[in-house]
């Protein structure tokens, strides 16, 4: 997927799909660009059913013994609603995923307070939408809600923050410049030499204005800095603003960060909050003012990424997994229904195909063991036995054994399809053909036993879970069953066109 410019990992055979239980999230090529030269590995996708409605396309990939999901992101999408339905959609097809990094550029909001300079990098511990409110007699009334990341990732900033600072435990700088090393001639990513910093109030003109010169000839119109010794890179942490408009005032800027305490402001992050637990990681691409340019945005998306993946390296895949597991009702619809609306997106022969699909079938029955079944108890706890909330969860349950039958049938008809290989002259196939078919109807049978389980039969919806429990043992061994019987009927069909060997 990556460009001819882009430096990428050789793909590898994907791990199964449940391990990637991290997403990042850019919406500009140049994030996307900088979040490949992070990778370790690289993965086929192909195996990928996705929820119902995802028109994402996405990289697999592995930073240190984490699976992260990177979104590609398409041309010219920016801003808050579009941000927020890449990550819906994302969330839709990999409801595993415990968080995402929304992982780019930003504008940055120098003060004397807090000395963001071009290239930094700010972790967002809140984000603010500033442009979302009022006016009144009284001045500007925001009324959008501060978002922040959940505890456990505030603690991954503190384990993160505890490496940086620690003697020879991690040199951000240094990460950055191995990783632009390895990019290949001419797709690198260059530390640009001119960060300048405009009083507020200097206009910008189009061909004549002082920020398009190589050196300054108006250096009185500059905020005077001190000379940055040490770290080129510094990481800062605080509030993010976000919202569906562009900074690109300096006067407003310095106000809007004043009021608010804002280190740096963007488009994206409130969205996908609302979408998912997630922590914006920021590289600062420019000041918000009228004299943004694109020449830092490249080495700035690489100093987010870089950042963002010593993030992850700062905790294991444990405490991911101790992370809150978290999916609304309708996208579990999404995931669940995707199982049926691609039946013919796989590759390779039909018996191939059939073990990808039923990959898929038993991958969306153990996260229906997983989370829904998990869900209703809790429910059942809170909730009366006749109560909306609960018969809600019991319907959805309901909804995807439907799904799941209506997948076993696809299956089925492949196989009903190819009824010739049931006359085939080697018996061993006909066997195997046989066996299949015949599992294949098992499958369905337990579905519908699943159906009258879940269908309001039983008094309660404790009996329901009950029974339910017991049957998911009977159904997991039959499924696995059915996947050996597919992998020895692959290995008779690629047995039987070999050539036979001459008689002595």
């Amino acid at each position: 997927m990556a460009s001819e410019t882009t430096p990428s990992p050789a793909l590898k055979q994907c791990p199964s799909l449940v391990n990637f239980t991290i997403g990042w999230i850019c919406v500009l090529q140049k994030e996307y660009r900088a979040a490949l030269a992070i990778l370790d590995e690289t993965y086929d996708n192909i195996a990928l059913a996705p929820g119902k409605g995802d028109r994402n396309h996405y990289v697999f990939g592995r930073v240190g013994e984490h699976y992260v999901v990177v979104n590609l992101p398409p041309s010219g999408w920016q801003g808050r609603i579009r941000a927020s339905t890449i990550a819906y959609d994302m969330r839709g097809s990999f409801p595993r995923m415990r968080f995402a990094l929304i992982v780019g550029i930003a504008g940055g909001a120098p003060s004397p307070k807090e000395d963001v300079r071009l290239g930094d990098v700010v972790l967002g511990t809140q984000v603010v939408p500033w442009n979302t409110g009022k006016w009144t007699q009284d001045g500007f009334q925001r009324t959008g809600m501060t978002r922040a990341p959940p505890r456990e990732l505030l603690e991954v900033i503190t384990f993160f923050d505890q490496r940086l600072w620690s003697p020879g435990e991690l040199l951000l700088s240094k990460s950055i410049e191995d990783i632009a090393s390895k990019a290949p001639t001419g797709a690198g990513f260059p530390r640009p030499t001119k960060d300048r910093l405009y009083k507020p109030g200097f206009a910008h003109t189009e061909s004549t204005c002082d920020c398009l010169q190589a050196e300054s000839e108006l250096p009185g119109q500059l905020c005077p800095r001190a000379r940055r010794d040490g770290e080129p890179v510094r990481v800062f942490q605080g509030a993010i603003g976000s919202d569906d408009v562009v900074m690109k005032n300096a006067q407003t800027r310095d106000a809007v960060a004043k009021r608010e305490n804002i280190l740096c402001f963007e488009m994206e992050a409130d969205g996908i909050m609302e979408t998912i637990p997630c922590l914006p990681v920021r590289g600062i691409s420019d000041y918000a003012d009228e004299h943004k340019n694109d020449d830092w945005q490249l080495y700035a998306a690489l100093t987010a990424a870089t950042c963002a993946r010593e993030l992850l390296l700062s905790i294991s895949r444990g405490v991911v997994a101790r992370f809150p597991l978290t999916i609304t009702g309708d996208l579990v619809d999404r995931y669940m229904q995707g199982a049926c609306s691609t039946p013919n997106a796989f590759i390779g022969s039909e018996t191939e195909r059939v073990r990808q699909n039923r990959d898929i079938l038993i991958e969306r029955r153990d996260f229906l063991r997983e989370l829904v079944i998990p869900g209703i108890r809790q429910k059942q706890r809170t909730f009366r036995e006749d109560s909306p909330e609960l018969r809600d969860e019991v319907q959805r349950l309901r909804d995807s054994q439907k799904v799941l039958k209506e997948h076993l049938q696809d299956l089925n008809d492949i196989l009903a399809d190819h009824c010739d290989l049931y006359s085939s002259r080697d018996p061993a196939i006909r066997e195997e053909y046989q066996t299949l078919k015949t599992q294949l109807q098992k499958d369905l049978e337990a579905i519908e036993s699943f159906a009258s389980i879940t269908g309001g039969t039983l008094k309660n919806t404790g009996d329901m879970l009950t029974h339910l429990a017991r049957f998911i043992n009977d159904i997991e061994a039959l499924l696995q069953l059915g996947l050996y019987q597919v992998s020895a009927y692959r290995k008779r069909i690629y047995s039987a066109l070999q050539p036979c060997p001459l008689d002595a």
